[in-house]
Formats: C-alpha cells, structure tokens, sequence
C-alpha cells in the first residue's frame, strides 16, 4: 500500500490543477485577459424592396378619386381599356349633351350583329350598340360616315371586325333610308394615325362611304381596325 501513495498523490495534485484551469477560463477567458471573446456581429436585416412604381390603372384610379371629390364628373370607367374613341378631340365626343339620341340601326349580316346606332362615340352611346361620329355625314347621305363599338366589353358588337371580307354587305338605316355598303378593304392603324385616317372624307362627288373602327388588339387596345366600305 505504501507504493500507492506516490499515484494517488500525483492523481489528486492532476485534477485539482485542471479545476483550477477551468475556473481561470471561465473568470479571464480563454484569453487571459479577463474579457470573453466578442459575439459575432448579428447578421443585419436585409433592406426592404422599393414599393413598385405606380402604374397606369393606379394613376386612372387617383384621378378618378379626385374628379369625385371636386364634385365632377368621372371619366368612362373604360378609358385606359376598350375605348374605341381614345384621342378623338372631345368636341367631337358628342353633338351636344342631354338625352341619348337613337339614330337608327346598323346591321352585319356575316356577323350577326344588329345594334341600335345612337348619335356620338361617348360611353352613354357606345354602351346602349354603336356611334355614329358627330360632324361625319350619315349613313345614306354622300360622304364618309364614321361609326364606332367595342369589340371587348358590353355586347361587343365589332368583336368580329376582322373575319369581314371584301364585298360583304353593311346595312345603314337612318329613318325612312336604308342603305347596303359593301366592304371594300380591313385595314389595322396605329392609335396615334387612326383619327385622321377614319375621318378622311372620298373625293368623288356623291360617293357614299361608311367606316367602321374599333380596338386592337383586343386584349392591348394600342391600334384600331378600320373597315372601309362604299355604297353599292
């Protein structure tokens, strides 16, 4: 027993030292210097996106709001969208206001359609069938005469602008007058050229033109189909 006594000695003297060492480590840290090593820095929060800029629905929006407030009236709910009058001199809009002025009726037979035809291309006309241009002569009377629908929204009367080929019948009647067009050409105009270009009056004397124009494409609106037809 007495050979064990060195070993135990030396056993204890080991673990009372590594105590002491821990303890050391945990008063001054692993440094010595009394401090414990800095935390790393947090990672910082990651900077928001802008908002997105706004578009043109929130600016139709806006000023929808602030014609409410002024106690004006608002625009057409349909002016950033299926407008075929978008850009049209807005004297021209309509004759003049008050009641809805019914016209006559305009009729397609390759394409079914058979709408009233009410004075001017204004949203209150345009809803109710299509609109003749207010300035343009009527349909049956020399000239060309200018009409206008929608081809997207309400009964979407001139959806089918496109199929229309050449020599297919329009029928105009304004009161007792009943006048056959026959389709002389479809053409597609940028938005910017189709005011003058729908206007444009034939230069024969006694010439009976119609015209009939509304959006394109009809998901984008940025152009307008135009049919051109003449009297037979």
């Amino acid at each position: 027993m007495q050979g064990w006594k060195p070993i135990w000695r030396w056993l204890t003297a080991s673990v009372v030292f590594a105590v002491l060492v821990a303890v050391a480590v945990v008063v001054f840290g692993p440094n010595g210097s009394g401090q414990t090593a800095a935390a790393p820095p947090a990672k910082t929060a990651r900077p928001t996106q802008p908002s997105a800029a706004p578009t043109d629905d929130d600016a139709l929006v806006n000023r929808m709001l602030d014609q409410l407030r002024a106690g004006k009236p608002v625009e057409p709910q349909f002016a950033a969208g299926d407008n075929p009058a978008a850009g049209v001199p807005i004297e021209a809009i309509k004759a003049r206001p008050g009641e809805q002025l019914r016209l006559g009726r305009l009729e397609i037979p390759r394409l079914k359609v058979d709408q009233p035809l009410n004075n001017g291309v204004d949203e209150a006309a345009l809803v109710q069938g299509v609109g003749h241009w207010p300035g343009t002569p009527l349909p049956g009377s020399p000239g060309n005469s200018v009409i206008s629908g929608h081809r997207s929204t309400h009964e979407k009367p001139f959806l089918y602008l496109d199929r229309l080929r050449p020599g297919d019948p329009i029928i105009a009647t304004v009161g007792a007058t009943r006048t056959t067009y026959k389709v002389a050409k479809v053409v597609i105009v940028p938005q910017a050229q189709y005011v003058k270009f729908v206007l444009k009056q034939p230069t024969r004397p006694g010439e009976k033109d119609i015209t009939l124009f509304a959006c394109n494409p009809i998901t984008a609106h940025y152009q307008r189909i135009v049919v051109q037809a003449t009297a037979a």
